[in-house]
């Protein structure tokens, strides 16, 4: 499972246009930067949530609300960053056999490991 969630992390961090600040489909970029503490604490979110849905609904929630979650992360299909990283959520939950707890498990660690991805790509403020 941990290379499945570093290869998903590793396919997210490889969209350089994405991260670079220059490229928003908003008008705030610093407002609506989506920095490296927003998703450790999702990590945090992932283990103390009670089912998948209530995770995925919580996901859906940060896109609706914006802060960069709605921000374009594949132009070419049109999708936001949130609706990316529930996609992933969807790959973990099915790859942990549908089980709510090994997926949040799972998905604790897939946030972790994209939170070290972030600093990586953010440097030291971000």
């Amino acid at each position: 499972m941990n290379e499945s969630l570093i290869k998903y992390v590793n396919e997210i961090g490889d969209n350089t246009r994405f991260w670079e600040d220059r490229y928003k489909n908003t008008r705030s970029t610093n407002k609506d930067k989506i920095g490296s503490n927003n998703i450790r604490e999702l990590a945090i979110i992932a283990l103390n949530a009670d089912c998948y849905e209530e995770l995925r609904l919580f996901i859906q929630y940060k896109t609706a609300k914006g802060n960069g979650w709605e921000s374009y992360f594949d132009t070419k299909n049109k999708k936001s960053f949130g609706d990316v990283i529930i996609d992933y959520l969807d790959r973990i939950y099915e790859l942990s056999n549908r089980s709510d707890k090994e997926a949040l498990s799972n998905i604790g660690r897939f946030f972790g490991y994209l939170y070290w991805k972030k600093r990586i790509i953010g440097g030291r403020g971000e």
